[in-house]
């Protein structure tokens, strides 16, 4: 009898497999793990950037005012567009502020000059103060009027409730994250 030390090709071959399948299903669970920790972290910082972009909006609105040929305060009042008059800059002259939803991101447009005829026909600086904004059909600007009834006559606005819905991914977990805040217009107050 001959004393056989050793493995055959067939008993190799399947060992060999098996090590594959192996290293494989571990390599698909390391990156599904990379994966959803870059989600999270994609996720994370659009909510922080958000947040950043939601105190900006609240304080930048609050001081609402009349533009500098007179014209109300408030400009365009759509549920994700919104056009103000307001002195960001603490020149004296009131600047046209828009900010509205352009594919999935909101910008914000301000028009520094208002112009020898106070037109604010100048082109304006254009800036992305949020992205992954994921409102779909749902309104990013509401309208109310002193009452807290909701409006939509430019002229009985006296708060405005922003709404931002953040999600990088939205056919992947986490879910939607909701960031909201009302903004009280403090020049249009009537209890003055």
């Amino acid at each position: 009898m001959l004393n056989k030390k050793g493995f055959t090709l067939i008993e190799l071959l399947v060992s060999m497999s098996i090590m594959i399948i192996l290293v494989v299903m571990l390599g698909d669970f390391i990156k599904e793990g990379f994966r959803g920790s870059r989600y999270a972290s994609e996720q994370s910082d659009a909510i922080e950037q958000a947040r950043k972009a939601m105190n900006i909006m609240i304080k930048e609105i609050r001081g609402a005012n009349s533009s500098e040929e007179g014209s109300y305060a408030l400009e365009t009042i759509d549920d994700d567009n919104f056009t103000y008059y307001a002195d960001l800059d603490n020149d004296g002259d009131m600047d046209k502020i828009r900010y509205f939803l352009d594919t999935g991101n909101i910008i914000k447009k301000v028009v520094w000059d208002p112009g020898i005829t106070g037109d604010y026909s100048t082109n304006g600086a254009t800036s992305t103060v949020s992205l992954y904004v994921n409102n779909q059909t749902e309104e990013i600007f509401s309208y109310y009027d002193s009452s807290y009834n909701i409006t939509d006559m430019v002229s009985d606005v006296r708060l405005i409730k922003i709404i931002l819905k953040i999600n990088v991914t939205p056919e992947i977990a986490p879910n939607d994250y909701y960031i909201e805040s009302d903004v009280h217009l403090r020049n249009l107050k009537d209890n003055l």
